[in-house]
C-alpha cells in the first residue's frame, strides 16, 4: 500500500524517540546507474536475505539530489499502525544523491530502497502460512512491575507459545526480554489465555506461535523490537500504564499573622445564641 508523503505519515507515530541504532538497514540502488550508494545507517554489505521484516520505499530525488517524496512500495510490516513502514519512510527521507543530468540540466528521478528490520529467530513469511489459532474470550492483562513504572522504564518480552488442540496454552518460552520483570509479568498473564485452536483438515491440532508484548511505563512509544515477534508470529500486544499524578509540592502550614504593633486586636465572630422560646 502507498502511504502519503513522509511529513504526514511520520507524524502518526513518535518515531524520533526510537533507538534506530538497533536497526540494520540495507540501502541498495536498483536502477538508473547511480554513481554513489544512498547514505545508510549500518548498511548491510551482503546480498543474503536477512531474517526479519522488509519494507521497500520508492524515493523521488529532486534536482538538488535530495529526497523530495517517499512512499511504500512493498511491505510485510505486521504492526497495526504500520510502525516499521513509518520508520523506513523517515529514514528514506534522509537519502541524498548526486543530481542526475539530462540534456545538461538536473532532473528528478526515482530509486527503490529496501529496508530490513532484523528479528532474531524469524523463520520467514512461509512460517506464517500454517493454520492459526485465535484468541477466545477475555485475556488477563499483565501486571505492571511497580519498580519499572516508578523508573519510567519501557520494554517488553517476546514469547513462544505452544497452544494445545483444546485451545489451552501448554507451555510458554521467553525468547527475549528487556527486563526479567516484564518477562515474568508477560508469562504469568499469557498462561491464562485461551484460544480457538488451529485446525488442519478440520481437526484441531497443536500449534507453535510467537507473540510480542510491549510495556509502556511512561505513556511513550516503545521500541519496535518489543512490538514485533519473529515468525511464526501470532501478533503483538502493547500495554500503557496510566501516567502517575504529579505529587503536589510539600508546603509548611502558614504561621498565624501577628497584628501590627499599635493595631487593635480582634477575634473571629461567633454565631449568636439561639433565643429561648416564649412561654
Amino acid at each position: 500500500m502507498d502511504l502519503p508523503s513522509l511529513p504526514r505519515g511520520v507524524s502518526a507515530v513518535g518515531l524520533l524517540s526510537m533507538n534506530i541504532r538497533l536497526l540494520a538497514l540495507s540501502f541498495i540502488t536498483l536502477s538508473l546507474g547511480l554513481s554513489q550508494p544512498l547514505m545508510a545507517i549500518e548498511a548491510i554489505q551482503t546480498a543474503t536475505v536477512k531474517p526479519g521484516y522488509n519494507v521497500a520505499v520508492d524515493v523521488l530525488i529532486d534536482e538538488t539530489g535530495k529526497a523530495a517524496e517517499v512512499k511504500v512500495a512493498e511491505s510485510d510490516d505486521p504492526t497495526a499502525d504500520r510502525m516499521l513502514e513509518n520508520e523506513a519512510l523517515l529514514l528514506a527521507l534522509k537519502a541524498q544523491q548526486q543530481p542526475r543530468m539530462k540534456d545538461g540540466k538536473p532532473v528528478k528521478f526515482t530509486v527503490r530502497v529496501p529496508f530490513n528490520f532484523p528479528v532474531e529467530g524469524d523463520e520467514g513469511a512461509a512460517a506464517n502460512k500454517a493454520p492459526k489459532p485465535s484468541l477466545s474470550g477475555p485475556q488477563t492483562m499483565p501486571k505492571f512491575p511497580e519498580n519499572l513504572v516508578a523508573k519510567g522504564e519501557n520494554g517488553g518480552a517476546i514469547l513462544e507459545l505452544l497452544i494445545g488442540s483444546f485451545g489451552n496454552v501448554q507451555s510458554v518460552k521467553v525468547l527475549n526480554a528487556s527486563h526479567p520483570e516484564y518477562a515474568d509479568a508477560a508469562v504469568a498473564a499469557v498462561k491464562t489465555w485461551t484460544f480457538h485452536p488451529a485446525q488442519k483438515e478440520g481437526v484441531n491440532v497443536d500449534s507453535r506461535w510467537r507473540i510480542a508484548l510491549g510495556f509502556s511505563a511512561d505513556g511513550k512509544e516503545i521500541e519496535w523490537r518489543w512490538r514485533v515477534a519473529p515468525r511464526p508470529n501470532l501478533g503483538g500486544f502493547t500495554w500503557v500504564h496510566p501516567k502517575l499524578p504529579l505529587a503536589a509540592p510539600a508546603t509548611a502550614p502558614a504561621a498565624p499573622i501577628a497584628p501590627a504593633e499599635g493595631s487593635p486586636a480582634f477575634t473571629l465572630p461567633t454565631a449568636p445564641a439561639t433565643p429561648a422560646p416564649a412561654k
